[in-house]
């Protein structure tokens, strides 16, 4: 049904969680309601806004505060503690949270840092341009950064890998001069950016003509759908950031009440639905900030954000540095007052009004998600866990080992693990992750995700660093739970879920896994060829996978130097030495790498849907069958996590690398890479402008 137009009511934001509020029963709030399908919203609607007596359903009139007209199967009601728990036993109702526009609760980055600089097989770039001799390529002109980010190769030619980083050995300082030929450059696509925010100083974001590329959402998007209504309102002005003019934007209060208020923007859009609330705290400095910027409240203190901006569309990381940069900082955290749920539900308008003012000719929009909402399981001494695992429930007892998993833990103690051989002593390291899982009980941002691509939005996530399987309903592990019966351990929740109903492969978000920069050594000992493209060891996997992208050492744009910040971490741009790039690792990595090759895809194909998105990337824009998968069989010793053992985890070269098993099996993943339709390889002594040693030129 069409939902009922309502008038939003605003209520603020506090910085405040929702678990640190003292409720009495009596005490009215407001409440996100979710409804189990699409089809169930009218019908559970009308019973609330109505007096009955039906079991599960309050019996007083609730009121309806907004009924989120873009939304398929939510709405927001003002009722008590003691209704919220009641409503929560209807049959239709999935889930019952207070309202996360007014309570933001965090969500956790994806972002995966070994914090030792190990590179594996990739080659490091030589700290210095003199170390690269130059003589012999006279028609190479470096130009903004001289660090690459070999995602953008590997997209090229994922066949052709890993040539040159296979025995290059972790130290190497080989260069490989590869030219990239660009016929897409994902010009008039709406990329958004969920995350903490990021510099739009940051030189990696400044087209050749000097216009400030990144935008924000929120502060920069109502100005950018309904001009007409600012400058016939006299709400604009040139905005200027530490000292610098970047453009024309309007006032932080219209902005907001645009959202907010549906009679504050043109009448064109008033229909569209509205959001509850956008704190007073998000202000243009707070979403879209310079470099170390401080003069804000709740300043950005990360490169999260900016990273993932610099990999989905920036000048020399990207394979799309023409798309439309756009962000939304959440709370990720940090302490940002703005929920990942209502950054979904602002894309869902942004792109919905966009059908309006842009009749005939829609900018597609496409969101980026570096994030994700997880749980972990325990692992204390002597304590006894809960399972139940493929069928049968048991126990099994924390042994208080980070790196080995207790026994009859099966799938549920999951160690991100690689081996490294050095010198003179091998080197077993755990690198992230012992037992994570996506949460399912994150219903508010799935029913957003839901919502988004509905509404015509493609909507991509990151598998998140837990070493972790997201499994389909058909699979042996689909039940698997851990300490109570709801709280299953594999399968896909959150914005990674984007999806009602049943979990079909190929169904809601388009999930992405990270591949590592490092190949399988030439001992094979884990029954794998020498120099496989393999899975980074944290990097979820599983049949609900999409594809796999580059996501370890991968580089883009630095906010601020890190906290082990080194020579070997991050570098001075040489466009200017101010600002700085850095290394960018993950399935936070993974995502945007993906995002900026479907950006190419968009702007060929500016009508196509989350399904067709879909398609073309596991069809024609993937490799197959190029990943080791060492142990796939689900009941091969290897499939799970395992005691790291030389036997089978130790390579016998100097220099190489192995994940140690359970670290590397794809578990029923689709053995996808992405590969780039659009590009192919150039004679290097073609002239052109080099970025970051790779040439960018449109046919």
């Amino acid at each position: 049904m069409n939902k009922i137009d309502l008038t939003n009511i605003e209520a603020g934001a506090p910085e405040i969680s929702v678990n640190q509020i003292n409720y009495t029963p009596e005490a009215i709030d407001e409440y996100l309601v979710i409804v189990n399908l699409p089809e169930d919203w009218e019908e559970v609607h009308n019973y609330i806004i109505n007096e009955n007596e039906i079991d599960g359903i309050p019996n007083r009139r609730i009121d309806c505060i907004n009924a989120k007209q873009y939304s398929l199967r939510s709405a927001i009601y003002e009722m008590s503690v003691e209704e919220s728990e009641v409503l929560k036993t209807h049959s239709k109702v999935e889930s019952v949270v207070l309202n996360p526009d007014k309570y933001p609760q965090p969500e956790s980055p994806g972002a995966m840092r070994f914090h030792d600089n190990i590179p594996f097989n990739k080659p490091l770039m030589p700290a210095n341009l003199d170390d690269i001799d130059n003589s012999t390529r006279p028609n190479i002109v470096y130009k903004d950064q001289k660090h690459a980010n070999w995602a953008c190769e590997f997209i090229n030619n994922p066949t052709d890998f890993p040539r040159p980083y296979s025995g290059v050995g972790i130290a190497s300082t080989a260069v490989e001069y590869t030219d990239l030929k660009l016929s897409l450059t994902g010009k008039g696509v709406d990329a958004i950016i969920i995350d903490t925010g990021a510099g739009v100083l940051h030189p990696e974001f400044i087209a050749d003509n000097g216009e400030y590329r990144l935008k924000d959402v929120v502060t920069d998007g109502p100005y950018y759908l309904d001009p007409n209504y600012f400058i016939t309102n006299n709400h604009t002005y040139t905005k200027v950031l530490d000292g610098k003019t970047i453009g024309v934007g309007i006032a932080t209060a219209a902005a907001h009440e645009w959202w907010t208020d549906a009679t504050k923007r043109s009448a064109a859009y008033q229909s569209l639905g509205t959001i509850s609330a956008i704190s007073s705290l998000y202000t243009y400095a707070h979403g879209v900030a310079a470099d170390a910027h401080t003069n804000d409240p709740n300043p950005i203190t990360d490169s999260h954000g900016t990273s993932c901006c610099g990999q989905v569309g920036g000048k020399s990381f990207s394979v799309a540095p023409e798309c439309n940069l756009w962000t939304i900082r959440v709370n990720l955290g940090d302490g940002a007052p703005t929920s990942a749920a209502t950054a979904l539900d602002i894309c869902t308008l942004f792109h919905q009004t966009k059908k309006i003012s842009q009749a005939g000719d829609v900018n597609p929009t496409i969101i980026n998600n570096s994030w994700g909402n997880i749980g972990s399981t325990s692992n204390d001494n002597g304590v006894p866990y809960n399972i139940h695992y493929r069928g049968v429930t048991k126990t099994y007892t924390g042994n208080g080992d980070n790196t080995n998993p207790p026994a009859d833990s099966d799938g549920f103690r999951q160690h991100a693990q690689f081996s490294i051989n050095l010198r003179t002593l091998s080197a077993n390291k755990t690198a992230y992750g012992s037992g994570g899982f996506l949460s399912v009980f994150a219903t508010a941002t799935n029913s957003s995700a839901e919502n988004a691509i509905s509404a015509g939005c493609i909507v991509v996530a990151c598998l998140m660093n837990e070493n972790h399987k997201v499994a389909d309903k058909n699979d042996v592990d689909f039940n698997n739970w851990y300490i109570i019966n709801s709280n299953f351990t594999s399968r896909v929740g959150g914005v990674q879920k984007g999806f009602s109903g049943d979990h079909d492969i190929g169904k809601g978000t388009i999930r992405v896994g990270a591949l590592d920069c490092a190949v399988e050594p030439a001992g094979g000992r884990q029954g794998s060829a020498a120099y496989a493209i393999r899975k980074v060891c944290y990097s979820g996997a599983g049949p609900m996978t999409d594809i796999f992208s580059p996501g370890e050492m991968t580089m883009s744009a630095n906010y601020q130097p890190s906290a082990d910040y080194s020579a070997l971490t991050d570098f001075p741009r040489q466009d200017d030495p101010n600002f700085r790039d850095t290394y960018f690792n993950g399935t936070s990595a993974a995502t945007p790498n993906a995002v900026s090759l479907m950006c190419l895809y968009l702007e060929a194909n500016r009508k196509a849907s989350q399904q067709d998105v879909r398609k073309w990337l596991t069809t024609h824009a993937c490799r197959n069958n190029l990943i080791s998968d060492p142990y796939p069989g689900i009941n091969d010793t290897g499939y799970w996590c395992q005691a790291y053992n030389a036997t089978f985890d130790q390579a016998d070269q100097l220099h190489d690398s192995y994940n140690v098993r359970g670290a590397g099996s794809l578990k029923g993943a689709p053995n996808r890479v992405t590969y780039n339709p659009y590009a192919r390889n150039m004679d290097p002594k073609v002239a052109g402008v080099i970025m970051n040693g790779i040439s960018f030129k449109q046919s």
